[in-house]
C-alpha cells in the first residue's frame, strides 16, 4: 500500500498510471497476434499490406475530421473513449469470427483506432502533466511499455489456454477498462484558449522537416513491425504460443530507457536525440532480417529498447517545442498519424509484395533504408531551416 501511495504522490494520479498500463496492455495482448491470425485464415502478405494501405486511407480521412469536431466542441476525452471502444469491438470480431469480410472490417477498424488513440492519449497525458508542472512524460510513457510487455507475456499462456479467441477477448476487456480510466482527463477544459491578438504567425519550417522525416521513419517502423512476428514465426522458429513472450521482451527493454530519457532530453538537442533514435531503429531493423538465431535477435531487441524511447519522446517533445500552442495538437496529428498514414498508403502493398517475393532479408533492408533517409532529412532539413531563419533575421 505504501508503494502505491508513493507512486501516486510522485506521478500525481495513480489512475493516470493505470491508464498507461491498461491501454497499452490491450494493444500488447492483441497486436502481436493479428497478422498471425490473418495468415492462419489464409490472408496473403500482399493482402495484409493492402489492408494496411486501405486502413491508412481511412485514417487519413477520418482522423482530421474527428479531431476537428473534438477541437470545436472540446470533446477530446470522448474521442479517446470512442477509439478505445472501437479497438475493443475489432478485437471481439477477431475473437468470434473467421469470416473474411467481417475480419477485413475489423482490421480496418483496428487500423483507424490504434494510431489515433495512441497519439491522442499521449498528447492528453503530456498536456495534463504540463498543467500540473511535471516534466515526467518519459517516465509516464514507461508504464505504457510496461503494460505492453506484461500483456504480451501473459498472451502466450492465454493463447495456449484458449487460442486466438480467448487472446482477443482479453484484449477487448483491457480496452474497455481503458474507456473507464480515460475519465482521468477533464470532460472539457474550464475555458477554451483564446486566440492571441496580432497577425497570424507563420508555421515553423521545422514542422515540415519533421513531417517529411516522419514519412520515411514510419515507412520503416510500421512496415517492419507489421511483419516482425510473421518473420519470427516463419523463419526463426518461434512458436505462436511464444510470440507473446517475445513481444513482451521487445517492450520490457524499453522501460528503463523511457525512465531515463527524461533526464537526457534537457542535456541534448532534441533533433540530435531524434536522429540518434531513428538511426538506432534503422540499424536494428536491418539486423532483424540478417540474424540467424534468437539470442542475436534478443540482443537487437535490447539495442532497439535504447533507440525507440529516444526517438518517440524526442519526436513528441520536438513538435511541442516548435509548434505554436494553438496548433500543437494538429501538428502532433500530422507527424504521428497523417504522415505514417500516407507512408502506409503508398508503400504497404509494395512492402508486403517485397516480403512475399524477395524474403525477409530484403524486406527489412528496405525498411532500414527508409529509416536512414528519415534521419538524414531531419539533420539536414533542420540545419537548412536554421540557416534560412538566420538569413531572414539578418535582413
Amino acid at each position: 500500500m505504501s508503494a502505491l501511495l508513493a507512486l501516486r504522490n510522485h506521478f500525481g494520479s495513480g489512475r493516470l498510471v493505470m491508464l498507461q498500463l491498461f491501454s497499452s496492455a490491450g494493444l500488447g495482448m492483441v497486436y502481436p497476434y493479428i497478422n498471425l491470425y490473418l495468415t492462419e485464415i489464409e490472408f496473403s502478405g500482399a493482402l495484409i499490406g493492402t489492408l494496411a494501405s486501405i486502413g491508412a486511407i481511412l485514417t487519413l480521412a477520418l482522423t482530421p475530421l474527428l479531431n476537428q469536431i473534438a477541437d470545436r466542441l472540446m470533446l477530446h476525452r470522448r474521442l479517446l473513449m470512442l477509439y478505445f471502444g472501437g479497438f475493443a469491438l475489432a478485437s471481439l470480431v477477431f475473437a468470434m469470427s473467421q469470416s473474411h469480410l467481417l475480419v477485413i472490417i475489423a482490421v480496418l477498424l483496428f487500423r483507424v483506432t490504434t494510431g489515433p488513440s495512441m497519439t491522442l492519449g499521449a498528447q492528453l497525458t503530456l498536456t495534463l502533466l504540463l498543467r500540473s508542472g511535471k516534466t515526467i512524460f518519459g517516465q509516464m510513457r514507461s508504464f505504457s511499455a510496461l503494460g505492453f510487455a506484461f500483456a504480451s507475456a501473459l498472451a502466450g499462456p492465454i493463447f495456449a489456454l484458449g487460442g486466438y479467441a480467448l487472446t482477443f477477448t482479453v484484449g477487448a476487456i483491457l480496452s474497455l477498462v481503458s474507456v473507464q480510466l480515460s475519465t482521468i482527463f477533464p470532460a472539457k477544459p474550464k475555458e477554451k484558449a483564446k486566440t492571441a491578438a496580432g497577425p497570424k504567425q507563420p508555421r515553423n519550417r521545422g514542422i515540415y522537416v519533421l513531417a517529411a522525416s516522419q514519412f520515411f521513419v514510419a515507412m520503416c517502423t510500421h512496415n517492419a513491425f507489421a511483419f516482425l512476428f510473421i518473420h519470427m514465426s516463419q523463419n526463426l522458429g518461434v512458436t505462436i504460443a511464444h510470440i507473446g513472450l517475445w513481444a513482451a521482451l521487445l517492450a520490457v527493454v524499453e522501460f528503463p530507457f523511457y525512465f531515463l530519457t527524461d533526464a537526457l532530453l534537457p542535456r541534448v538537442r532534441l533533433r540530435v536525440t531524434y536522429a540518434f533514435g531513428v538511426v538506432g531503429i534503422a540499424l536494428t531493423t536491418l539486423g532483424i532480417g540478417i540474424v540467424p538465431n534468437l539470442p542475436l535477435l534478443l540482443l537487437l531487441f535490447v539495442c532497439r529498447g535504447l533507440s525507440w524511447p529516444a526517438y518517440q519522446l524526442s519526436c513528441y517533445r520536438l513538435m511541442n517545442e516548435i509548434s505554436h500552442p494553438r496548433n500543437v495538437a494538429t501538428n502532433q496529428a500530422i507527424v504521428q498519424v497523417t504522415m505514417p498514414g500516407i507512408a502506409l498508403l503508398l508503400t504497404g502493398s509494395l512492402y508486403g509484395y517485397t516480403y512475399d517475393q524477395l524474403g525477409a532479408g530484403a524486406f527489412f533492408a528496405f525498411c532500414a533504408l527508409a529509416g536512414a533517409l528519415g534521419a538524414v532529412i531531419a539533420l539536414v532539413g533542420f540545419r537548412l531551416a536554421d540557416a534560412r531563419r538566420t538569413v531572414e533575421q539578418a535582413r
